[in-house]
């Protein structure tokens, strides 16, 4: 089955409620965890990704808290997915390179192979603004 990971769904609420508050204010922990309904522990751990990512920054001390490290509109869905999930690999087998014995004879390689790639590009061309906005792009839609 092909899902959004908990972890991934509740990475996406945080960027987008960072988002919605840039750049006028850092956000704690405490108000994220509350806002959104995630556990302080397991969202410590997700903006702890996010940070090595640089999609966001932490700053310590009484006025400390979190901000995105750009705008909205310049993260997109691809840098969040990557940054909590890793690459983006649809199926091992396309990933490996003369490993599969069936690789010859394989009839759905290619595919998978679009497949991905349209799903790799649709991620890169939709922004963290484009959630926050509830908007995808039209042009996007029409080239699926």
């Amino acid at each position: 089955m092909f899902r959004v990971s908990a972890k991934l769904e509740y990475g996406l609420r945080a960027m987008i409620f960072l988002g919605k508050n840039y750049p006028h204010e850092k956000l704690t922990l405490s108000q994220i965890s509350q806002e959104e309904n995630i556990s302080r522990e397991f969202l410590a751990q997700l903006m702890s990704e996010l940070r090595r990512a640089n999609l966001v920054e932490s700053y310590k001390g009484i006025t400390g808290g979190y901000t995105l490290t750009k705008p909205p509109h310049e993260i997109t869905l691809k840098e969040i997915f990557e940054a909590l999930e890793g690459p983006i690999q649809i199926i091992d087998c396309i990933h490996i390179d003369n490993k599969c014995n069936k690789e010859r004879s394989c009839y759905s390689k290619n595919i998978w192979i679009f497949i991905e790639k349209k799903i790799i590009d649709l991620l890169g061309s939709l922004t963290l603004e484009d959630l926050i906005n509830g908007t995808i792009r039209k042009e996007e839609i029409l080239t699926l």
